[in-house]
């Protein structure tokens, strides 16, 4: 079973149905972001935004809104969702795993051009989506996309993350258990240090908190601004 029917047979069950509010992490700094040096909310990108809690929230506040998904089905909960609050957002269905580069092999130069153009677009799966003044990547792991994130940041842009931690922490922690949807200590801002551009970090945080449910979650979260320049 490939990933898309995965989560759209997992969203039909009613996946995630009984986590209806946004992000603590987004909620607690939202008024920061929207007013941030007295601009008003621009363009907001929410990846593998799933049944879209924190695009519509977004919405609500002020922000142009895409929100991203693999999953059809989730995505259809979302726009329902805005429908409900009265608010527009933008949704695009595509997976934002990067997939293994093509082979180059010896073709035409205008072949070429067009097949390198292609792995770009593999490297960078929303390479046609243009610049934003936040992106959110909540609790899903794509290794590498961090770095090629920074690149669709406008100058003080941010982008915001959180990820479910490795840890040895004695307490019962709810969450994936295969370490592979975890991320290590660290491992967040090795993927933006990794960018070519420049940047400075407003919050990095990795340890245990408590979810609006009761639950006792191991997190990382890194909350950095894109500087001109």
């Amino acid at each position: 079973m490939d990933d898309r029917t995965r989560w759209d047979a997992r969203y039909r069950e009613g996946a995630y149905s009984q986590r209806p509010w946004p992000s603590e992490f987004l909620q607690k700094n939202i008024q920061a972001l929207a007013n941030k040096n007295g601009q008003r909310p621009s363009r907001a990108l929410d990846l593998a935004c799933g049944a879209g809690r924190n695009s519509v929230f977004l919405a609500d506040n002020g922000f142009a809104t895409q929100g991203v998904d693999i999953s059809a089905a989730a995505i259809a909960r979302g726009a329902a969702y805005a429908t409900q609050v009265g608010v527009k957002v933008g949704w695009v269905c595509q997976s934002l795993l990067a997939q293994s580069d093509a082979k180059l092999e010896p073709v035409a130069p205008v072949a070429q051009k067009t097949l390198l153009r292609a792995q770009d677009s593999i490297r960078d799966p929303i390479s046609n989506f243009g610049q934003y003044q936040l992106i959110i990547l909540f609790r899903f792991v794509a290794p590498g996309l961090l770095t090629t994130l920074m690149d669709h940041l406008i100058p003080e842009g941010h982008l915001m993350v959180e990820e479910h931690l490795q840890h040895d922490l004695d307490e019962e922690i709810v969450g994936p258990r295969s370490p592979a949807f975890r991320v290590a200590p660290g491992a967040l801002l090795s993927e933006v240090a990794a960018s070519t551009q420049p940047y400075d970090v407003v919050e990095d945080f990795a340890g245990a908190v408590i979810e609006p449910s009761g639950d006792k979650a191991a997190v990382s979260r890194l909350w950095v601004r894109r500087l001109p320049g």
